[in-house]
């Protein structure tokens, strides 16, 4: 991923960093599933119970993981829906500009992990390309049927599929090289255990010079840290939950500065674009990455402002972890009332997480050394103008080329 991110290469994909999906993950899997797994050749042999624990732990790291965010296609036919369809535009029409981005996913679970979501890749006013998330459930044919427990770890590790070929890493897969053995082998052995759903997915298309590299500096760890500590707080933060990436932004020298908010020199980290014109299937184009009634810019917030020399160091662990796993804001709006966060955050994933996870990760946010930084205001209008909201963005109008990825056309200039 930092190989991307060296090249300025600005991702736009469907949801959270990608269309993001609530799902019952929680519900009991299918007993007749672990008792006719049948392990491969060379692979640990495990009892049922072993195999039903590991599914469960798979189950929370895949949630708070929003491993569905990448991996799950809204629920939609995969032609767009012909004109005389009258119910089905509109259907789709709402999809696009509901705020409320779970409405339009998949709440039945028919398209859960089978990939296809279309990440679109701005790397110059000239070069460009896109990459599909894959199907990761257990299809042999156009998912992870023929792949072994090693075989997934090892991709998940390190990007680097059976077949040599290397992904393209963006976030999350950027710090999955973080996790410990035990994390991702519970990963694993969940999505084996997933219902195989036929998936086929495009190849991806990348400009000739970006070669993808597998991930460097993987962890050697075997056991994740464990309870209410600042050492798991920080596990998950750098493994698998996302709050560094969508609070920091990078200084054009090229240095992170973590958790201090996102900022508009900064396309990559933190920077979402809102409209009515998200792509809901692999082929189709748009410059959004979340549904919204006309085109706005949201910024992910300075956490390091809840730090003891901050000026929110007033805020409590415990209106933190309502937050993360309520969407409810820590600070009220100017009528002193309640309000709930934007809808890109993913509280409706973190709510899974136990009081010792959320208390280490919330507490961790109230030891941060305060950056200052100002990200006000952090949701920016745009209106109907898509041309505005890119130059918001990238900081240059956009080229023919750009016109082109996101499937528009620029308006006559003088």
């Amino acid at each position: 991923m930092s190989n991307a991110r060296q090249a300025s290469i600005l991702v736009f994909c469907l949801g959270a960093v990608g269309a993001l999906v609530l799902f019952d993950l929680s519900a009991p899997v299918s007993r007749g599933r672990v008792e006719d797994r049948k392990e491969k050749k060379g692979e640990k042999k495990r009892s049922e119970q072993e195999t039903a624990l590991l599914i469960d732990k798979g189950r929370y790291l895949a949630t708070i993981g929003v491993c569905a965010a990448c991996h799950t296609p809204p629920d939609v036919p995969e032609e767009p829906p012909a004109r005389d369809k009258i119910e089905l535009i509109k259907r789709e029409r709402v999809f696009r500009t509901d705020p409320d981005w779970l409405n339009y996913l998949d709440p039945e679970g028919k398209n859960h992990l089978a990939g296809g979501v279309p990440f679109y890749v701005r790397i110059t006013n000239k070069l460009n390309g896109v990459v599909y998330s894959r199907n990761i459930t257990p299809d042999p044919e156009t998912g992870l049927g023929k792949w072994s427990e090693d075989e997934i770890v090892e991709v998940m590790r390190t990007g680097k599929r059976k077949n040599g070929e290397v992904l393209f890493l963006f976030p999350p897969h950027t710090f999955y090289k973080n996790l410990a053995e035990e994390d991702l082998r519970a990963l694993a052995v969940y999505l084996r255990e997933q219902p195989p759903k036929k998936h086929r997915i495009l190849d991806r298309v990348l400009p000739e010079g970006i070669t993808p590299t597998a991930a460097e500096g993987v962890s050697k760890e075997k056991v994740a840290p464990r309870g209410r500590t600042t050492e798991r707080a920080s596990y998950l933060m750098s493994a698998l939950v996302g709050c560094r990436e969508c609070h920091s932004y990078r200084t054009k020298e090229g240095k992170m500065m973590d958790f201090a908010g996102a900022d508009l020199s900064d396309p990559v980290n933190g920077v979402f674009r809102l409209g009515p014109d998200l792509p809901l299937r692999q082929a189709d184009r748009g410059f959004s990455t979340f549904p919204y009634p006309g085109y706005a810019i949201l910024l992910g917030g300075n956490l390091s402002r809840f730090g003891p020399m901050g000026d929110r160091s007033w805020v409590t662990t415990e209106r933190i972890v309502r937050a993360m796993r309520q969407g409810i804001s820590v600070v009220p709006d100017k009528y002193g009332r309640e309000r709930p966060l934007a809808t890109t955050m993913m509280w409706q994933f973190y709510s899974a997480m136990p009081d010792d996870d959320a208390y280490a990760i919330a507490e961790y946010l109230k030891s941060l050394k305060y950056v200052p930084h100002k990200v006000e205001p952090n949701l920016i209008y745009v209106g109907e103008d898509w041309e505005e909201a890119f130059t918001q963005v990238y900081g240059e109008p956009p080229s023919e080329a750009d016109a082109k990825l996101f499937g528009k056309v620029l308006r006559k200039r003088k």
